[in-house]
């Protein structure tokens, strides 16, 4: 029952937003609203006898709209829904991932409230293939997508951005009132046209500091290829001493024309030695990643991609991954 009000609400919530922008888009100038639907989906099945999990599935959805109030100022609001823990008794639950005020004028950007956040939007972006697979700070929790606090840009010059965070460090779905504040710093340096590099670096207290690092470069050629590197350290993972986590991404897309696409990816996490241990810390989860494939566009908002999905764990008693996925995005 409750999934059926959730959606319910959903539908009427998607329904007005697309009414109220048609509306105020023909009458004025401002305000002016545009709606936010995004839904991943895929169907998958394993290609060895480790890989045992053949479902179709709904993987996420977001919903909410983007307003221009005026000149200056504008909110965002986005709803997600995904996917719970294995733990959970419910299918699909619902997380208010961005409520957010934002004000822009010359060289200045603030977004403030729940906001989302620059920590690996860039990188995100070069890969291109969100649907398919999350980024890799994403995938292995070096840090959240959206948080409450207040995120300020500033473009120091035409080719070079500077941006610093202040938030309450637990992300959306964890909304907590403490003392412990997550603080964040970020420059963008796009050299030519179509290169462009980014560091970051964040750091959160509490009796054990956690703090991440990470570097950047990416080729932007859009008419013929994206190519991304990103290297990301955490020093003392989930506030717990001298654990460290390392990890590497690498990703490339080939565009062969407007409808076709072919890309692939390396990914590498791995974890430090603890004294007195045998093991690394982390052995269960460390290992590498390797995910190929093609994508079509099927309309200007919906893609559709056949692709191979392959994980391999540093500890040698753990079995590989592989699998086929037929994944899918719509969006408006």
């Amino acid at each position: 029952m409750k999934r059926i009000i959730t959606l319910s609400i959903g539908i009427f919530f998607l329904m007005s937003s697309v009414g109220i922008a048609t509306e105020n888009d023909t009458l004025n100038s401002y305000p002016n609203y545009k709606p936010i639907v995004k839904v991943f989906a895929n169907y998958h099945f394993g290609l060895n006898d480790y890989s045992t999990k053949n479902a179709f599935e709904i993987t996420r959805a977001y919903l909410g709209y983007d307003v221009k109030m005026s000149e200056n100022f504008g909110f965002k609001t986005n709803i997600d829904i995904g996917r719970p823990t294995s733990d959970s008794k419910y299918d699909y639950v619902a997380f208010l991932k961005t409520a957010a005020l934002q004000y822009q004028k010359g060289k200045i950007q603030i977004n403030a409230g729940l906001i989302g956040l620059n920590q690996f939007k860039l990188q995100e972006k070069i890969w291109g293939h969100r649907y398919i697979y999350k980024s890799f700070q994403d995938e292995h929790k070096f840090g959240h997508s959206a948080d409450l606090g207040v995120l300020l840009e500033y473009k120091i010059v035409d080719n070079l951005i500077i941006d610093a965070t202040i938030r309450n460090g637990e992300g959306y779905k964890k909304i907590q009132s403490d003392q412990t504040f997550n603080g964040a710093l970020g420059l963008t340096f796009h050299v030519w046209k179509n290169f462009v590099l980014r560091g970051y670096y964040e750091h959160s207290e509490k009796s054990i500091n956690q703090s991440v690092y990470s570097g950047f470069i990416g080729y932007q050629a859009k008419d013929f290829m994206l190519v991304g590197v990103e290297y990301n350290y955490m020093q003392n993972y989930s506030f717990v001493q001298n654990h460290n986590l390392t990890g590497y991404s690498t990703y490339m897309t080939f565009i062969i024309n407007d409808k076709f696409q072919l890309f692939g990816r390396y990914d590498n996490l791995k974890s430090n030695k603890l004294k007195g241990e045998i093991v690394v810390w982390n052995s269960t989860k460390d290992g590498e990643a390797i995910i190929a494939g093609v994508q079509y566009k099927l309309e200007k908002n919906i893609k559709i991609s056949t692709n191979l999905q392959y994980w391999a764990p540093d500890k040698n008693d753990l079995n590989k991954e592989v699998y086929t996925f037929l994944s899918l995005e719509y969006k408006l």
